[in-house]
């Protein structure tokens, strides 16, 4: 992979990773509102599985970046 394709991959996994706790912490505030917990709920599933697929290109097209990824990828998987 180039070192610009790189950048762009970490970049955006980073972001989801940061999207993720952020749902995670908005979940955990509006538990009573059902509608805005539900969709926070789908969204926070989709943001997993798009880091979990981030992940396993890394894993894929670039081991060494994906060394620094491999704790969180299990994290991720098992949540």
């Amino acid at each position: 992979m180039k070192p610009e394709s790189i950048k762009i991959l970490t970049d955006e996994l980073q972001y989801k990773l940061g999207r993720i706790e952020f749902f995670k912490s908005r979940l955990e505030e509006m538990e009573n509102k059902d509608k805005e917990y539900d969709q926070s709920t789908r969204r926070l599933a989709k943001l997993i599985d798009e880091a979990v697929n981030l992940i396993q290109i890394m894993k894929i097209e670039e081991l060494d970046e994906f060394s620094q990824y491999e704790n969180t990828l299990k994290t991720l998987q098992n949540s």
